[in-house]
């Protein structure tokens, strides 16, 4: 367990009790981690972007503290949170790039629109989301081991706390969950995702 987490544990529980110093605390004490999560996230949805990690870890952050029904257990559950979140923005962003598109709109352009520059960006974006989406309704284990491996740049060891699960078993659930999340992914591709 990273040595910090009792501590961390300790400021979620407090800030989750309305604690607004454990709030700013807690985002200053994973900063650095969100950062890496973010970056990440970026490199792997929009490779050669040049938009900083800083407005999606801001972003995720702010729908995540305005969000009242969180119940959040310890460092581990919030980052993987965070990973989701960070997520769900990018794919957010693709499908607002399709929208648009179709509508023939273009709103004024943010930071994270930087994220989806282009058609393929928004294609691939859903691509994947989809894939995960459908990895899910295989396997919850196969999905929650990409999210954290992947999203939020978990190492086996790592995701093997957090899921309870030996690192050991996880790497071969990898290789498995990897194929399968590729073939899903085909699979969005060749159904369209218009």
């Amino acid at each position: 367990m990273h040595p910090q987490a009792d501590e961390i544990t300790k400021l979620i529980a407090q800030w989750q009790k309305g604690d607004k110093s454990s709030e700013n605390a807690l985002f200053e004490a994973l900063y650095r981690r969100l950062r890496y999560i973010a970056l990440d996230c970026l490199r792997k949805e929009s490779p050669g972007k040049a938009m900083s990690p800083t407005s999606l870890v801001h972003s995720a952050y702010l729908r995540m503290m305005r969000s009242d029904r969180l119940q959040i257990a310890d460092r581990g559950h919030f980052l993987h949170l965070a990973a989701k979140v960070m997520r769900q923005i990018v794919v957010d962003k693709a499908r607002k790039r399709r929208t648009q598109k179709r509508e023939g709109e273009l709103a004024a352009p943010d930071e994270l629109d930087a994220l989806v520059a282009n058609d393929a960006d928004a294609d691939e974006i859903l691509a994947v989301d989809r894939g995960l989406d459908e990895l899910a309704k295989q396997s919850g284990r196969f999905a929650e081991l990409v999210e954290l491996k992947h999203f939020a740049g978990y190492s086996f060891d790592e995701a093997a706390v957090v899921m309870n699960i030996s690192a050991r078993q996880l790497r071969r659930d990898w290789r498995v969950a990897i194929t399968r999340l590729k073939m899903a992914i085909d699979g969005a591709h060749a159904a369209g995702t218009s």
